[in-house]
């Protein structure tokens, strides 16, 4: 594994769980769908961290970043699913 290789699974494991978290409380403003649409470009920079052969820590923390993104996803289909059923 080369140094660029290494830095590709660093950014994206953390790019994927910081991006997860600014999705997930974005989903409790009044712009929530926005959250949805950063979980997806979460979940993007998470699957390329493991695809990349992310190693031990950083691949945990890219499956985490996977798993904060798909539940931010889920939050937000519910939200426009609830908006759109309610009006």
């Amino acid at each position: 594994m080369q140094a660029s290789d290494r830095a590709a699974v660093w950014v994206g494991s953390v790019l994927s769980v910081g991006v997860g978290v600014w999705a997930l409380v974005s989903l409790a403003s009044p712009f929530g769908p926005v959250g949805g649409v950063a979980a997806l470009f979460g979940l993007a920079f998470g699957g390329l961290a493991v695809l990349a052969h992310a190693r031990d820590r950083w691949r945990m923390t890219a499956v985490v970043g996977v798993a904060i993104n798909s539940l931010a996803l889920l939050v937000a289909i519910g939200e426009v699913v609830y908006f759109v059923v309610a009006e």
